[in-house]
């Protein structure tokens, strides 16, 4: 299924046309049309937010590429110490 993960304080997308790919653990991943992941920049200590910082697109599906998904929403939390951080997400299929 495609997708588009949308910013919830901006309305502008964080991650556009991806297919929306289930991993075996259960967490959801964004695959671009490049075949590259997108995700979600982890916390940094002394920042006060990654929110709406995209991790660089890579070529596997890594913790910072991974989400977890709740009806409309999905949360990037990549490591215990993180900050989770929530989009909305549309998801569609073609008919």
């Amino acid at each position: 299924m495609r997708c588009t993960v949308l910013r919830v304080d901006t309305g502008l997308p964080f991650i556009e046309n991806a297919m929306l790919i289930t991993n075996a653990d259960g967490s959801v991943s964004f695959q671009l049309a490049n075949g590259l992941f997108a995700g979600q920049m982890p916390w940094e200590v002394g920042q006060p937010s990654t929110y709406g910082v995209r991790y660089p697109d890579t070529v596997e599906c890594g913790s910072y590429q991974r989400a977890t998904k709740d009806g409309n929403a999905i949360t990037f939390l990549t490591r215990p110490q993180d900050i989770p951080v929530g989009y909305l997400i549309f998801v569609g299929q073609a008919y």
